[in-house]
């Protein structure tokens, strides 16, 4: 595909959108577009060779970055709060966006860790900016059109993982065309991404936001608080030990894929698609999931979702195979986001509405911590050998799933 060909794929119907959207003029529609954008995120299955092959770091140091990167959400998701609070959502999403792109511009462009790890923080800082605002400012303005809620949050999540799956394959497929140099290409993905966050950045100022003075819950505050909340119970403290640790153990498959695929010499420009797949794949099997849980029971379903995991990785560690890669890479994934519904389901049970989403955030918090902490081990491992990492990863997952398995007990009444 020549480079006039790729930009006429992506310039124009993006351009005509983003006409038709201003004409219309609807804040709702508005934030469709901006969800859209902000998940126009062209370097998503190309992460591990931008590190490996264009900057030359291994896994101990990348994960190192990404360590960081967690550490500086966490630490800068109360103060950058205050942007919202005072000046309100709209203004915090254009800053965020606006930081993105600068970010993922440096990444396209620098190559020392320095530059790279400023880029992280970066990077961390928009994302704090954006995340809760995007969906509280959602809120607003369709409760001031009087819209029905929950179909214009569907519909925005259709919108934000419609961009995932555009952008996932058509990223992989720029890094292999050839048009460019295949490092110089790996670096043009994240340049890619900047500009969608740019054009994000640009569209959120066209919303006429109706601004109220209440202020945005951090996720730092929140989790804290719900820490407090889960540990005040026993079977909460248990089931959030469960799904947080194995949804930490799981998580790395997002990162390990690319290198999996790598090691079967499946050509880069199918990474896309095997990304773009297992979402697709988890969206599936998150709609089977009220009839799974009520076919299985919670417990057996939630035991499997963390025994299934641990299982495959262990296998994609002992033998190589095309057909075991794929079976490993779609089935932890899929069962890494199943889980969440099981979470939510449990909380229906175990929890008061008023509770439920501070206990979720407490558990997702600890989560973060989790995998901040596990970064630099599983990096140091990967250095010496991709297999003994996928190995420990399973072994780990498979005890910690009989370990912290939920029993059957009377519930609260």
């Amino acid at each position: 595909m020549s480079r006039a060909g790729i930009s006429s794929l992506r310039k124009a119907p993006t351009s005509y959108t983003i006409r038709w959207i201003m004409k219309r003029r609807s804040d709702v529609v508005i934030l469709y577009l901006f969800g859209f954008l902000k998940n126009l995120q062209f370097f998503g299955a190309l992460s591990v060779p931008f590190y490996l092959h264009r900057i030359g770091l291994g896994y101990g140091k990348m994960f190192i970055l990404e360590a960081l990167f967690s550490g500086a959400m966490m630490a800068l998701e109360i103060p950058t709060g205050v942007v919202a609070d005072r000046w309100g959502r709209k203004i915090s999403l254009f800053w965020g966006s606006a930081l993105m792109a600068f970010s993922f511009l440096a990444f396209g462009i620098v190559r020392a860790f320095w530059l790279l790890a400023a880029s992280e923080i970066l990077c961390a800082l928009g994302m704090t900016m954006i995340s809760g605002a995007d969906s509280a400012l959602l809120h607003e303005v369709a409760s001031n059109k009087a819209n029905d809620s929950s179909e214009v949050f569907s519909r925005y999540h259709a919108f934000s993982t419609a961009g995932l799956f555009i952008s996932f394959p058509l990223g992989s497929l720029i890094a292999g065309s050839g048009v460019m140099g295949y490092e110089a290409a790996l670096g043009f993905v994240f340049i890619l991404t900047a500009l969608s966050f740019a054009l994000a950045g640009m569209v959120i100022l066209f919303v006429r936001e109706p601004f109220t003075p209440s202020r945005r819950e951090g996720f730092l505050r929140h989790g804290i608080e719900g820490c407090r909340i889960v540990l005040r119970t026993p079977r909460l403290r248990r089931f959030g030990i469960n799904y947080a640790v194995i949804s930490a153990l799981t998580f790395f498959m997002f990162w390990f894929y690319q290198s999996l695929l790598g090691r079967e010499k499946v050509p880069i420009e199918w990474f896309g698609f095997v990304g773009a797949g297992s979402n697709l794949g988890a969206s599936l099997l998150l709609m089977a999931a009220p009839k799974i849980r009520k076919t299985m029971g919670e417990n057996p379903a939630l035991f499997l979702s963390s025994l299934l995991p641990g299982l495959l990785y262990m296998a994609s560690g002992f033998f190589a195979g095309l057909g075991i890669t794929l079976l490993a890479i779609f089935g932890v994934t899929m069962l890494k986001l199943f889980r969440a519904p099981l979470l939510a389901a449990s909380m229906n049970t175990f929890l008061e509405n008023e509770h439920r989403a501070t206990a979720l955030s407490g558990i997702s918090m600890v989560e973060r911590v989790l995998i901040a902490l596990l970064y630099p081990i599983v990096g140091a491992v990967a250095d010496s050998s991709l297999e003994a990492s996928l190995i420990g990863l399973g072994i780990l997952t498979v005890f910690m799933s009989f370990a912290v398995r939920m029993r059957n007990e009377p519930k609260r009444s």
